[in-house]
Protein backbone atom coordinates (compact mmCIF):
# COMPACT_ATOMS: atom_id res chain seq x y z
CA UNK A 1 0.00 0.00 0.00
CA UNK A 2 1.17 3.60 -0.80
CA UNK A 3 0.77 6.40 1.08
CA UNK A 4 0.88 10.38 1.00
CA UNK A 5 0.24 12.67 3.66
CA UNK A 6 -1.75 15.79 3.84
CA UNK A 7 -0.79 18.76 5.56
CA UNK A 8 -2.00 17.00 8.91
CA UNK A 9 0.08 13.93 8.06
CA UNK A 10 -3.14 11.84 7.12
CA UNK A 11 -3.42 9.01 4.48
CA UNK A 12 -5.19 10.52 1.77
CA UNK A 13 -6.13 7.02 0.39
CA UNK A 14 -7.60 5.84 3.77
CA UNK A 15 -7.99 9.27 6.09
CA UNK A 16 -5.56 7.32 8.96
CA UNK A 17 -2.73 9.11 10.98
CA UNK A 18 0.60 8.07 10.50
CA UNK A 19 2.50 7.78 13.85
CA UNK A 20 5.89 8.74 14.80
CA UNK A 21 7.99 6.08 16.44
CA UNK A 22 12.22 5.59 17.59
CA UNK A 23 13.47 2.38 16.43
CA UNK A 24 15.08 0.62 19.28
CA UNK A 25 16.70 -2.12 16.79
CA UNK A 26 16.58 -3.77 13.19
CA UNK A 27 17.20 -6.74 11.89
CA UNK A 28 18.52 -6.11 8.71
CA UNK A 29 17.74 -9.38 6.91
CA UNK A 30 13.94 -9.27 7.67
CA UNK A 31 13.76 -5.91 6.91
CA UNK A 32 12.13 -5.29 10.77
CA UNK A 33 12.65 -2.95 13.78
CA UNK A 34 11.67 -3.15 16.98
CA UNK A 35 10.39 0.54 17.46
CA UNK A 36 8.93 2.08 20.57
CA UNK A 37 5.37 4.16 20.83
CA UNK A 38 5.24 6.51 24.17
CA UNK A 39 5.34 3.20 26.23
CA UNK A 40 4.79 0.25 23.69
CA UNK A 41 6.83 -1.49 21.67
CA UNK A 42 6.19 -3.27 18.53
CA UNK A 43 7.84 -4.65 14.99
CA UNK A 44 7.29 -2.44 11.91
CA UNK A 45 8.38 -3.24 8.08
CA UNK A 46 11.12 -0.90 7.38
CA UNK A 47 12.01 -2.27 3.97
CA UNK A 48 10.56 1.00 2.10
CA UNK A 49 12.88 3.20 4.40
CA UNK A 50 16.78 3.11 3.49
CA UNK A 51 19.08 2.56 5.96
CA UNK A 52 17.48 2.64 9.28
CA UNK A 53 19.39 2.83 13.12
CA UNK A 54 18.34 2.51 16.25
CA UNK A 55 17.44 6.24 17.53
CA UNK A 56 15.73 6.71 14.27
CA UNK A 57 12.36 8.57 14.22
CA UNK A 58 9.89 7.18 11.70
CA UNK A 59 6.75 7.80 10.34
CA UNK A 60 4.67 4.61 10.43
CA UNK A 61 1.22 3.83 8.87
CA UNK A 62 -0.55 0.20 8.93
CA UNK A 63 2.33 -1.50 10.46
CA UNK A 64 5.12 0.50 7.54
CA UNK A 65 7.40 2.85 7.66
CA UNK A 66 6.57 5.23 4.83
CA UNK A 67 9.56 8.03 6.27
CA UNK A 68 12.54 9.00 7.83
CA UNK A 69 11.74 12.15 9.95
CA UNK A 70 14.95 12.22 11.96
CA UNK A 71 18.13 9.96 11.27
CA UNK A 72 20.26 9.01 14.50
CA UNK A 73 23.28 10.86 12.35
CA UNK A 74 21.84 13.83 11.57
CA UNK A 75 21.26 15.15 15.33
Amino acid sequence: QSCTLDAEGHCITCSDEALQVRVLSVDCDTGIALVERGENTEEIDVSLVEEVAPGDVLLVHGGVAIAALKKVNEE
